[in-house]
Parts: structure tokens; sequence; C-alpha cells
């Protein structure tokens, strides 16, 4: 019973380091985690579509996706195009995929990224030194990201190894207490014999 206890002394010691790392852990991934999410919601907030698209990238790299996603669908400009075949006119409605905005974006001039307007716009040499560093930044994020996902996965294999660890060792000890409790059944059966023996004479 002695040691019985003191193995449940230990898995519970074990089980409270284990949940110790886990909320450090948990902490230092959350922090990679917030970058990103508010580095993009920022992003949103100043009109910077180009970055807010990737550091939401990031953020989905360190999220399990959830078992029912909520489901969004483009949103589609329908035009009708005519177009001559000989004497006949031919009509068929062409679909465009629109950009959909938030309304505080209405006076704000839209550039796609690796347009002429866009390269047009990294002439300017203030322009240019912001756009450079915002992508640093972004660098920054995707390799802290990296190296969360890295420690994740090193965490994960840790804790199975040591979890395997103590499972081996908690057999081991059930074995040894076995053996022991086996070893004092036939110790106190021989020394019942020898007495019973020696009461009836033959000893």
């Amino acid at each position: 019973m002695i040691m019985h206890d003191i193995i449940k002394v230990f898995l519970v010691l074990s089980l409270v380091l284990f949940t110790t790392s886990c909320t450090v852990y948990t902490e230092k991934q959350s922090e990679a985690l917030s970058s990103s999410i508010y580095a993009a919601k920022d992003s949103m907030d100043v009109a910077r579509i180009d970055l807010a698209d990737k550091y939401v990238a990031e953020s989905t790299r360190l999220v399990k996706p959830p078992k029912k996603r909520i489901d969004i669908q483009s949103v589609y400009k329908k035009s009708v195009d005519i177009s001559s075949n000989g004497k006949l006119n031919q009509a068929s409605v062409v679909k465009q995929r629109v950009v959909v905005i938030p309304e505080k974006y209405r006076t704000d001039a839209v550039i796609v990224v690796s347009s002429a307007e866009y390269q047009k716009l990294l002439e300017d040499k203030e322009t240019y030194e912001q756009i450079k560093k915002d992508n640093l930044s972004l660098v920054e994020v995707k390799a802290a990201v990296d190296s969360e996902l890295i420690r994740q996965t090193d965490n994960r294999d840790k804790m199975v190894n040591d979890l395997n660890i103590m499972q081996k060792k908690l057999i081991e000890k059930d074995l040894a207490i076995l053996r022991r409790n086996i070893f004092i059944v036939a110790l106190i059966g021989t020394i019942g014999a020898g007495a019973y023996l020696r009461l009836k004479g033959i000893l």
C-alpha cells in the first residue's frame, strides 16, 4: 500500500509539473498568435489589406480549423454581354467577382499589388521605405510563427515520450509489487506448511 501511495504522489506531481509547463507554452504560443491577429486588425484599420491578408494567413497556421467552418462565399457582379454572330445577336451573362470593402474605405483609392500603379507607388522613396519596413515586420512574425510550430511539435513529442516513460515505470512498479506479494505469500505458505508438518511430527 505504501508503494502505491508513493506512485500516486509521483503521478500527481508529474501532472502538476506538466500542467505548469503547458501554461507557460500556451502563453508563448498566444503571444505569436496575438501578434498576428492584432497586426491583421491594425492593417485593416489603416487600409493595408495586402498586409492583413498575410497576417491572417500566419494566424491560421497556429489555430486548428473549427469542426464547423462558417460558410463564406464570393459576391459577383453580373452583366450582359451581347456578341454579334453574323445576322444574330447572342446575349450571355458574365459574372465578375467583386471586392466588397467596408464603408470606411469609401474615399480611399484602391491599388492592386504588383500592378503598374503599385510599381509607380514604390517610386516614392517614403512609400518604398514604409512598405519595406512593413514587409520586414511580416517576416519577423512569420519567423515567430515558425518557431512556435517547431516548439509545439517538440513539446508534443516530449509529452508522448514522458507519458510512455511514466507508463513503463508504473508497470515496472506494479510488477515489483506483484513479485513481492507472491514472495510473501509463498514464504507464509512455506512457514505454515513447516509448522503443520512439525505439529504432525513429520519434521
